[in-house]
């Protein structure tokens, strides 16, 4: 052979290698880049071990990144992922995933004893909702205020969760019929009625020749009519005594001051309306005294008691 076979001969051995080379270092690089990889499924929504499940599968490892709120997700379940789903990416690649903690809760407070106003306040302020209100009468809870509440306190619930309430009425009125109290002074009518848990109303004087001054004439509602607990009784009574006529209507107001040392005092104040306000008694009353004023109404207002400065009730009049 001459050389320039053999040269020849050594190119073509050379040629053949670099191409073998090639070869392998293609079937290589595809192994690596094809088999390699795995498609990133889709965890969301997804429970830990299932999802720990379906990466084990995908030759891909899981890891938890963060936790958070989604009232959406159920706790303990996937929101999100890093890779997103498929997304072609190497096996053994960890996925981080946000995890749900649920809804958030809130602390239910105590409403026992409140005032609707005063647990609505609360209500909102802890992050939930206001629901049905019930009423029910109960004779150990002050009419208004909560009996019983659900959910009940003390507890974690999710916000904006919905509080029902059951408020109380109060005892149950009593209803009863009306004694005729005519004929009797109007003293010991007034006491009567007290007792009977009414109240007193208006007072209209009349004259008579057949009764003596301060004697009940007549009653509204009329004796034997049924009357409530708190229901108010109106009274004609015949003239008093040394007492101006008088086309205004009376109101008759009894007041008991409790037994002890101090004296109490008494005032009644009637407003008319805006910034129109007059004293229509003011008295300083002896401890144990049972007191029954007659108080002159000139004009529709409210009229309100005062005992020591400190306000007792009020009511409309006449």
């Amino acid at each position: 052979m001459n050389r320039l076979g053999l040269i020849g001969k050594i190119i073509s051995l050379a040629a053949a290698m670099v191409l073998a080379t090639a070869l392998s270092a293609w079937v290589v690089f595809t192994f690596l880049t094809r088999g390699g990889e795995v498609t990133v499924p889709d965890l969301g929504g997804l429970g830990l071990q299932e999802a720990l499940e379906v990466t084990s599968q995908h030759a891909l490892g899981l890891r938890i990144s963060s936790t958070g709120f989604d009232p959406a997700v159920p706790p303990d379940h996937i929101i999100s992922q890093d890779p997103y789903p498929g997304v072609r990416t190497r096996v053994n690649r960890i996925v981080r995933v946000v995890v749900s903690k649920g809804t958030p809760t809130v602390h239910v407070p105590n409403l026992t004893g409140l005032n609707l106003r005063r647990a609505e306040l609360q209500i909102s302020q802890a992050g939930l909702e206001m629901g049905h209100v019930s009423r029910v009468h109960h004779p150990d809870v002050e009419a208004g205020a909560v009996i019983a509440q659900s959910p009940k306190p003390d507890q974690f619930v999710a916000r904006n969760e919905r509080m029902n309430l059951l408020l109380s009425e109060g005892s149950w009125s009593l209803t009863y019929v009306l004694p005729d109290l005519t004929g009797f002074p109007a003293d010991d009518v007034l006491t009567t009625i007290r007792l009977l848990g009414l109240r007193a109303g208006r007072l209209l004087e009349v004259e008579s020749d057949e009764l003596p001054p301060g004697t009940v004439v007549a009653l509204q509602p009329a004796p034997g009519s049924p009357v409530t607990q708190g229901q108010t009784v109106h009274l004609t009574v015949s003239k008093i005594a040394g007492r101006r006529s008088s086309s205004l209507p009376v109101v008759l107001y009894s007041y008991e001051a409790p037994p002890g040392l101090l004296d109490r005092q008494l005032r009644l104040v009637l407003h008319a309306g805006q910034d129109r306000e007059s004293v229509l008694f003011e008295e300083v009353v002896p401890p144990g005294t049972s007191l029954i004023v007659p108080v002159t109404i000139p004009e529709p207002g409210v009229l309100r008691v005062y005992v020591d400065g400190s306000f007792v009730e009020e009511r409309q009049v006449p």
